[in-house]
């Protein structure tokens, strides 16, 4: 191994890796825990392969990665684990991209070799194309216990929850998507990973795409009631039939959730989000999904990232925020915490750390004695992430908050920030 990929681990507890690699029936070679570790513990820092250019050729990008490796880093990328079926219809882009490569730069590799580098790579890069020697062998689950955390040097493994000796080392590969639906998550690893989950929450009914049932909240002028819209009384909710009643959904319900879906899906991972078309179809999803589908948390969670982004804007200026923008943001971000917590645990922080540190800051900027109160509140949520993941400068605010403490014109430093899983 060079010296340039050594990585380090290490633990409070011991001396002694936390972690061992093995190989089993049911998960093939992945990283395993040797002892118990406490929630948000360092389980190893790692280093990256050399960067690839993110440019829209990336087949070039991982054949001009794979050739600045040098002998020893190239042992190690093609000891990474491919997925990717000979049959699958990137193959032919992938092997004319490589002949290419090889023509363009009068390349020494042969296209047999780079065929099986870039196949790797597709299958072990991180969303910034980054390849590990070792977190890129940790295997995904939909119920995550670590967390991947991109450094200057590399990256770090950290644990999301207590761990045990003989637990699998698990990460999510799906980024927000992994608090969408059981057949959402499912196409997008096949899509981009080449293989389905397996996982506990993959093998248990969903939770995440329940809508109020129809018998019970009959649907006035097509849509839900306000009452059941915000749950101002009991609502009974279900998948394909009611969990109370037992009703079973009729087949036009569920294809309007279907299309819904889909809509909301592609507005959500385009990379140029339009926030006025995302507000319709929050409303949309608001009045026909009911508030615990994800299609709803997750549109409304985009608007709220967008308020935040405004409020840190006005406190930059040393202003404080509207009033009732600010509360329209607390109850949609309380709402949206409520269902990543129903979701997985720890899930509200993972989804809106940020956001809620935000909010506690313009509750504090506003400076009265029950506004500086809640903002205590919002920042020991957020401090629940932070102490143990996120960033200095986030955690030093977050402490001040917490002690009731006033922000001045600094408190504008740190914007809202999207979750990192």
């Amino acid at each position: 191994m060079s010296s340039s990929l050594c990585h380090t681990s290490t633990s409070s507890s011991s001396s002694s890796p936390p972690y061992v690699q093995k190989t089993t029936p049911k998960s093939g070679e992945s990283l395993f825990y040797t002892f118990p570790l406490s929630a948000h513990t360092e389980i190893l820092s790692d280093s990256t392969f050399p960067t690839p250019s993110i440019t829209s050729d990336w087949v070039y990008d991982y054949c001009a990665s794979y050739e600045e490796c040098d002998e020893d880093e190239q042992s190690l990328w093609n000891d990474l684990c491919m997925s990717i079926p000979d049959s699958h219809s990137l193959i032919p882009l992938i092997t004319s991209g490589c002949s290419n490569y090889i023509t363009k730069t009068s390349s020494y590799l042969e296209l047999e070799e780079l065929v099986t580098a870039v196949k790797i790579a597709r299958c072990n890069s991180f969303s910034d194309r980054n390849i590990h020697p070792v977190v890129s062998r940790v295997n995904h689950s939909c119920l995550p216990n670590a967390i991947y955390l991109p450094t200057t040097m590399g990256c770090k493994l950290k644990t999301l929850r207590e761990v045990e000796a003989g637990e699998e080392i698990t990460i999510s590969y799906l980024g927000i998507n992994v608090f969408t639906s059981n057949g959402v998550r499912n196409s997008r690893l096949l899509e981009e990973k080449f293989f389905t989950c397996m996982c506990r929450r993959c093998s248990t009914p969903p939770i995440e795409n329940r809508i109020p049932c129809e018998k019970c909240h009959p649907r006035e002028g097509g849509g839900l009631t306000e009452e059941v819209e915000f749950e101002e009384g009991e609502v009974c909710y279900g998948v394909v039939m009611c969990e109370k009643c037992g009703e079973v959904f009729g087949k036009e319900s569920l294809e309007l959730r279907r299309k819904i879906e889909e809509r909301a899906g592609k507005a959500l991972n385009d990379e140029e989000q339009d926030i006025d078309v995302i507000r319709e179809i929050h409303e949309v999803c608001s009045q026909i999904l009911g508030p615990r589908h994800y299609s709803t948390a997750l549109t409304s969670l985009t608007i709220v990232d967008s308020m935040c982004h405004d409020f840190n804007r006005v406190m930059i200026l040393g202003e404080k925020c509207d009033d009732l923008e600010l509360a329209e943001c607390i109850d949609s971000l309380g709402r949206v915490w409520n269902f990543g917590e129903g979701v997985m645990e720890g899930g509200g922080g993972l989804l809106c750390y940020g956001q809620c540190l935000t909010v506690a800051r313009g509750l504090s900027v506003m400076g009265d004695e029950k506004s500086v109160h809640f903002g205590k509140v919002w920042a020991e949520r957020a401090w629940g992430f932070l102490e143990g993941l996120g960033e200095e400068g986030e955690r030093k605010v977050c402490m001040k908050l917490m002690e009731g403490k006033v922000e001045g014109e600094e408190g504008g430093e740190k914007p809202s920030k999207k979750m990192k899983i």
